[in-house]
C-alpha cells in the first residue's frame, strides 16, 4: 500500500541535519561524508538538501580538505518551518485547504474548517519548534547505530 506522506523523506531529512549540526559547536564544520554516514543519507541525496539549505542562509560550508557544513542560524531561534520552507514545502491536509474552489460546498462545510483549523494548529507547531530542541548528538547516533 502505498502512503503519502504530509512530510516528504528530504524535509525529514533537512530538518535532521539541522539538528544533528545545532549539536555542534557553532561555525564548526562537519564533514559532508561524516555527516552522510552518520546520518545514513545516501551522498546525492544530502547534497541536494544541503544546496537548498545554504540557498536560504540555514547552512553555511567551507571548501577545502578541512571544510564541510555547518548552521549560519542560531538554532534556538531556527524553526522547524523555516527549514521546511528552504525545501520548497508545499503540503496541505486537504486539497480544498490550499485552493478554496476546488469545493463547491466550501462557504459552509465543516470538514472544510476542521481541516483547515487543524492545518493552522500544525503549521503553528512547526513554527514553534526550535531546532535546538531537536538537537541530537553524535554519541546518539552511534547508540542508535549499534543496534
Amino acid at each position: 500500500m502505498k502512503i503519502n506522506a504530509l512530510i516528504k523523506r528530504e524535509n525529514d531529512y533537512a530538518i535532521r541535519i539541522c539538528a544533528f549540526l545545532a549539536s555542534k559547536p557553532k561555525g564548526k564544520p562537519i564533514p559532508v561524508s561524516r555527516l552522510t554516514e552518520l546520518l545514513q543519507i545516501k551522498r546525492p541525496f544530502t547534497n541536494k538538501i544541503i544546496f537548498r539549505l545554504r540557498r536560504a542562509n540555514i547552512l553555511g560550508s567551507v571548501q577545502g580538505r578541512k571544510g564541510g557544513v555547518f548552521l549560519l542560524k542560531d538554532p534556538a531561534k531556527l524553526s522547524v518551518m523555516e527549514i521546511l520552507n528552504a525545501m520548497n514545502f508545499n503540503s496541505t491536509l486537504n486539497e480544498c485547504v490550499k485552493i478554496p474552489t476546488v469545493c463547491p460546498l466550501i462557504g459552509f462545510c465543516k470538514i472544510h474548517s476542521f481541516f483547515f483549523d487543524l492545518q493552522k494548529m500544525l503549521f503553528a507547531e512547526f513554527e514553534k519548534k526550535k531546532i535546538l530542541e531537536l538537537a541530537f548528538y553524535e554519541k546518539d547516533l552511534n547508540a542508535a547505530n549499534k543496534r
